[in-house]
């Protein structure tokens, strides 16, 4: 039987080969004893991985290269010492995106325990640092409310002549400073969209831009990246909205008339009682006219595109209106030296004003470049509030369009990348033969996928499959009456003892679930509702003794090691809901993604449990519904994961 080390020896003599005068593996072992240190050991397949992506990059072979990368494999590592060693040795710049804060901690805890690595790492602006002067937002600071641009921050004689010598020691501003010259910068996806798809706020004032764009993008958790996106690029419109509008308009009666001479003209000129100051009541009109046409279920795109213009115009009235009552309060600022709480709640309105244009330029920007018959809306009405997202369905042109046509080279990394095809039909990689990239000769406008194995022993951790009761639509009422008890049997008689979680695919399983059970199996659930209160069951659960997670949304983003999950059950296959329209659109324009992605939540909700070599946890899938699902989609899971899985 092979060894770790001798598959190891053969991964590497099959799979890298050393180009011309370059050694990769010399300078691989030279970065990590120089940045990491001498007690650094490569796991299985990481060294060779690494070899192969800078192989790739230098020898200019595939723009887009996936490594699916099973848990326990560093993929973080692979990113950084890869990116190290590309820039270190031959002048190469990236990124290194994370698709959350949870991972961007792991990397940022691994700089600043190796000081020697030239790597930056920033967080968006948002939620993420706090003004030590005002305890605002970092968006909202003192120094922002006085006009100081960053770059003015970064100048000792500036700073220190307004009276922010705390910019030397402000952690965002030595962060930004840092990141705007790093050859390799980590950041969040949503971050890098931003400032790479809006030149307004990417360049300085002589019109240079201040991140720049570099050679390689390297995307942790890849198979997130088409929902990013989307995300990014959707608009949500609530009737709050008005409540942050309104003090715009209020403030700016206050001001010279010809504040609102914008307003006066470019909007509402088919207005006659608009002479000097509009009247909010024709303002909000205009507004209820738009919200009129979106809550119709039966408008058409047109109606829905022509009232988004309206209110896009609107918006854009504001504009001036906006910047004038920022150099008002800057003015104040500098010369009184203080703000009312009225002039700090009015920054903050303008920096939601600012972002919320931005989203909106964006969103009708991917409209414009993809066609008004990808656009979809989607109404959500509350007791709370009213709740409209538009959408744009045709995600691999937008994902191409403003993502992988920011940089030439992509690195893409994730446990579950599923289906390749699947993957790239939904990445948008066909459009590469189309971008205006200068490449080599030989570079493939395609991708290429390394797959690499697990190495960890799964002898106990075997998957049950009860091929006997559907939860489909039509069965599940019928088949949640048997399975609720096998699930009270596996608890009481397998895992009295143990902690494990159930995947119920809705909270109303959920419930019915919690509800339903005895009274000592009842006492160790712990059931949730939204994602909040996930959070703090997770902290309860990894607290307690024998306690069992009970709701949907379990397969990704939960670290359980050891002792903290020793079971777990699927209730029912968690295949996305054909009632949002977007989904609809979606398996129209993508056929392979729905199975893919479906498939892709089993596997990933399987791997919560066994988190490093010598963990176990004993898996039940109770959805007969996995069996068609399995069958197309084999080619998914990789040989461990199908030898594990035991029919019943």
């Amino acid at each position: 039987m092979l060894t770790p080390f001798l598959i190891e020896i053969i991964y590497i003599i099959n799979y890298i080969k050393y180009m011309g005068e370059y050694n990769i593996e010399k300078y691989v072992d030279e970065w990590v004893l120089d940045k990491i240190g001498k007690k650094f050991k490569f796991r299985t397949y990481q060294k060779a991985a690494i070899i192969k992506i800078i192989d790739n990059i230098i020898n200019h072979q595939y723009q887009n290269y996936i490594v699916e990368a099973p848990t326990g494999s560093g993929k973080s590592l692979i990113n950084i010492i890869a990116a190290g060693v590309l820039a270190d040795y031959f002048d190469i710049t990236s990124y290194i995106l994370v698709s959350d804060l949870s991972l961007w901690d792991q990397y940022d805890k691994f700089l600043k325990s190796h000081k020697r690595i030239d790597i930056a790492i920033l967080k968006g602006q948002t939620g993420n640092y706090c003004c030590k002067i005002n305890n605002e937002d970092i968006k909202n600071a003192d120094c922002r409310m006085s006009g100081l641009s960053w770059n003015a921050l970064y100048n000792k004689s500036i700073r220190n002549k307004y009276g922010y010598e705390c910019a030397m020691t402000c952690e965002y501003v030595r962060a930004r400073k840092q990141a705007m010259k790093a050859k390799v910068c980590i950041m969040t996806y949503q971050l890098f969209l931003f400032v790479m798809n809006n030149p307004q706020y990417n360049t300085d004032q002589s019109g240079n831009m201040i991140f720049n764009i570099h050679d390689i993008l390297f995307c942790d958790e890849c198979h997130n990246i088409p929902e990013i996106v989307q995300n990014q690029y959707s608009p949500i419109i609530s009737k709050k909205d008005i409540n942050y509008l309104k003090p715009l308009y209020y403030r700016s009666t206050e001001q010279e008339p010809t504040l609102f001479q914008g307003l006066q003209l470019s909007t509402f000129d088919d207005l006659e009682i608009y002479k000097l100051y509009p009247d909010w009541s024709d303002i909000e009109k205009i507004i209820d006219n738009c919200w009129k046409v979106w809550l119709c279920k039966d408008s058409t795109k047109d109606e829905d595109i022509e009232a988004n213009n309206d209110y896009l115009k609107l918006l854009n009235t504001y504009s001036e209106l906006v910047e004038s009552l920022r150099q008002d309060i800057i003015i104040k600022k500098t010369e009184y030296h203080a703000l009312t709480k009225d002039d700090i709640k009015l920054f903050k309105i303008i920096s939601w004003y600012t972002n919320y244009m931005c989203l909106w330029n964006d969103f009708c920007m991917a409209i414009s470049v993809t066609g008004k018959q990808y656009m979809i809306k989607d109404v959500n009405i509350t007791d709370k509030d009213t709740v409209i997202t538009f959408k744009c369905t045709k995600e691999d042109y937008i994902t191409w369009f403003f993502f992988l046509a920011r940089t030439q080279y992509k690195v893409m990394l994730s446990a579950t990348v599923g289906s390749k095809e699947a993957y790239d039909e939904r990445m948008g990689f066909k459009y590469e033969k189309e971008d205006t990239w200068q490449h080599p000769n030989n570079i493939v406008n395609e991708s290429y996928m390394e797959v690499i194995p697990s190495t960890f022993d799964f002898k106990k951790s075997p998957i049950y499959f009860l091929n006997r009761f559907k939860m489909s639509f039509k069965e599940r009422e019928n088949s949640f009456k048997y399975l609720k008890n096998a699930i009270y049997s596996i608890c009481k008689t397998k895992f009295a003892d143990c902690k494990g979680i159930i995947q119920t695919g809705s909270y109303e399983f959920a419930k019915r679930l919690y509800d339903d059970a005895p009274d000592d199996i009842k006492e160790r659930m712990l059931i949730y509702r939204g994602s909040r209160e996930k959070i703090n069951t997770i902290r309860f659960h990894r607290l307690s003794e024998n306690t069992i997670i009970v709701g949907p949304t379990l397969n990704t983003g939960i670290d359980l090691p050891g002792d903290e999950c020793r079971f777990i059950i699927i209730l029912k296959v968690p295949y996305p809901t054909l009632v949002d329209p977007l989904i609809k659109e979606r398996i129209k324009l993508y056929p392979l993604w729905y199975n893919s992605h479906t498939s892709n939540e089993i596997i990933q909700g399987i791997g919560r449990g066994v988190r490093y070599n010598g963990d176990w946890c004993v898996t039940y899938i109770l959805d007969a519904c996995f069996f068609g699902l399995y069958q197309s989609t084999k080619h998914q899971y990789s040989e461990e994961l199908q030898n594990r899985i035991k029919i019943i």
